[in-house]
């Protein structure tokens, strides 16, 4: 079964194993010793390159385009810094000010065509075998990108900020929607939708002012192609009244979750079911650290699939990014979790 295949076949419950799919960027870069915001975020054939090298390297099933979560914002206005090892936002649009700013025009904005042209070179290089998984920012997380986390959350103390939160997202929305349908046309198999700060707002705010504006945008996405939803964090919280953020999550109308190794897989996957496909968790800090030997590498790997895997719908990854620093370790715990999947991912 090609990886393409057996990725796709994972939502549905069907692949013959688990996928190795783990979340690759800096490694990409690293491996080939290419700077990563100043060339790889900037110049789509090496990113394409630097892909399919590493995912043929260690076998990995899938390649993808994320980078950094400020494509959709600097078509909005938002300044970008390139100076460090990623890239950030030099400047944030103003809350009060962004009833007035103009819709931006995707076709015109360098680093969302930047992407676009990512996803096609991609499709031409690896498309017929592995798996090409666009990028978005989930509406959350998009908010945030423009205003700045900080500026989003201390709003939280105005008793209107539901409702303040889905007037800023209604206006994002149609820009975030168009941007995946250019990836899609450009080739993707599925489209990645980051929600890096959602954790932080807890259950009872993410289903009041997030949860429907979220589903509008991955039900419509998902009609042309399967999305992953990207959760960063501990989604794990139940709050004084008993809503759970696992059982809100799988009703964005995503058809991949992907949790971080702050979550108990087992207990995500009592709560979550048979609803979407899992990816994750093996815990990034013992990847990117020496003091953790090989065999407690290969003991959390085991670990994860185990808890993962019964079922079926379910797809190896480290709980967020892999690490890449230091380079050998991380590399060499790649090559780890690897045999592992390869060893126990057979069903």
């Amino acid at each position: 079964m090609r990886p393409l295949d057996l990725t796709l076949s994972a939502i549905k419950g069907t692949a013959e194993r688990v996928p190795f799919n783990p979340f690759i960027m800096h490694l990409a870069a690293a491996i080939d010793g290419i700077d990563y915001s100043g060339v790889y975020c900037q110049d789509a054939r090496v990113l394409a390159e630097a892909q399919t090298k590493c995912a043929r390297t260690f076998g990995i099933d899938h390649v993808n385009v994320s980078t950094d979560a400020y494509r959709e914002a600097s078509a909005w206005g938002v300044e970008i810094d390139f100076s460090g090892h990623t890239p950030m936002a030099k400047t944030h649009l103003s809350l009060a000010g962004f009833e007035s700013v103009e819709r931006p025009d995707l076709h015109s904005s360098p680093r969302i065509q930047n992407r676009v042209e990512a996803v096609r070179l991609l499709k031409e290089k690896a498309g017929s075998e592995q798996c090409v998984v666009g990028w978005i920012e989930a509406p959350f997380a998009e908010i945030c990108c423009l205003f700045g986390l900080m500026e989003v959350l201390k709003l939280g103390r105005d008793p209107k900020w539901n409702e303040m939160i889905k007037g800023f997202i209604k206006r994002v929305l149609p820009v975030q929607l168009e941007f995946a349908k250019m990836q899609i046309e450009a080739g993707a198999d599925i489209i990645g939708a980051g929600d890096s700060a959602v954790s932080q707002i807890g259950p009872k705010r993410y289903k009041e002012a997030c949860l429907e504006s979220t589903q509008n945008l991955l039900k419509d996405i998902a009609r042309q192609v399967p999305v992953l939803y990207h959760v960063c964090g501990d989604s794990s919280v139940v709050d004084k009244d008993g809503r759970s953020m696992l059982e809100l999550v799988p009703d964005s109308g995503t058809s991949i979750l992907d949790i971080d190794y702050q979550v108990d897989m087992a207990t995500a996957k009592k709560k979550i079911g048979d609803r979407v496909c899992i990816r994750g968790n093996t815990n990034t800090a013992m990847l990117g650290d020496r003091m953790y030997t090989p065999t407690r590498v290969i003991d959390e790997v085991t670990r994860t699939i185990e808890a993962g895997k019964p079922g079926g719908k379910y797809m190896f990854s480290a709980g967020c990014e892999w690490p890449w620093e230091p380079l050998d370790l991380a590399a060499r715990n790649l090559g780890i979790a690897k045999t592992i999947v390869e060893r126990m991912g057979g069903y």
